[in-house]
C-alpha cells in the first residue's frame, strides 16, 4: 500500500489506502484486508493462511551441547538481518518480524517451545508484546545484567515505567542483535533508545 514509513503499523494512512485499492478493483470497501483483497494483491492464496505459522526448524539435538543449540540461535536471527520490523509479527525470514518474534524463531531453532507462546498467537490482536509473556517465562533461568553470555536474552523497560517492551538477544562484547524499527539489526546492548534493562534470561545452562 506504499504507507511505510520506518515503522510497519497498519495505521489510518495503510486503512485509506486499503480502501481506496479495493473501491478500484470492485471489492468489498472495508479497509481491511481479507482473503479476496490479498490475494488482489498479488500474493498466493495459500500464504494468506501460512504466512504466520512458520516455526524455525530445528538446528540442534538435545545431546549436542550449549554452544550448538546458542549457535543455532543466532544462526537463525541472522537470517533475518537487515529485513523489516513487523509489529505482531513472528513470519519467516523473507517477511521480516518484530522483537519477540525474532527471539521466539531463536528458541526453535535452539530446541526450545516457547508456549504458551507462539509464532501464530503471536500475530492475534493483543499479543503483540511477547516480550512480557517471555519475560515471565518458567522454563527461562535468570541470570544477572553483570553475569550475561552469549545467547542469553535482554529484556528492556520501557522508559519512565516498569514495563518490559522489548527482547534482544545477546552476542557477546556488548552487542546484541534484534528487531528494532525499522529493521533486524546488530546493535550495542545499551543506547539512548533502550538503556533500562529489565532483567537477563538463559535459555540454555
Amino acid at each position: 500500500m506504499h504507507t511505510y514509513a520506518g515503522y510497519d503499523k497498519y495505521n489510518q494512512a495503510t486503512y485509506t489506502a486499503v480502501k481506496a485499492f479495493q473501491r478500484k478493483h470492485g471489492l468489498p470497501v472495508t479497509g481491511n484486508v481479507n482473503e479476496a483483497t490479498w490475494v488482489k494483491m498479488g500474493f498466493s492464496k495459500s500464504s494468506w493462511t501460512s504466512i504466520d505459522d512458520y516455526v524455525a526448524p530445528l538446528a540442534a539435538q538435545a545431546w549436542n551441547g550449549r554452544s550448538a543449540h546458542i549457535t543455532a540461535m543466532i544462526n537463525q536471527v541472522y537470517r533475518y538481518l537487515g529485513n523489516p520490523y513487523l509489529v505482531g509479527s513472528s513470519s519467516s525470514p523473507k517477511y521480516g518480524t518484530d522483537c519477540s518474534g525474532l527471539v521466539m524463531q531463536a528458541l526453535y531453532a535452539g530446541g526450545i517451545d516457547p508456549l504458551p507462546v507462539s509464532a501464530i498467537h503471536h500475530a492475534y490482536p493483543g499479543n503483540e508484546w511477547n516480550s512480557r509473556n517471555l519475560f515471565a517465562a518458567k522454563k527461562l533461568k535468570s541470570v544477572s545484567y553483570a553475569h550475561r553470555q552469549r545467547g542469553d536474552l535482554i529484556f528492556y523497560y520501557q522508559p519512565g515505567t516498569h514495563t518490559v517492551w522489548h527482547v534482544a538477544l545477546y552476542l557477546g562484547h556488548n552487542q546484541v542483535i534484534e528487531s528494532w524499527p525499522p529493521k533486524t539489526m546488530i546493535r550495542p546492548v545499551k543506547d539512548s533508545q533502550r538503556s533500562i534493562i529489565a532483567g537477563v534470561k538463559r535459555p540454555f545452562v
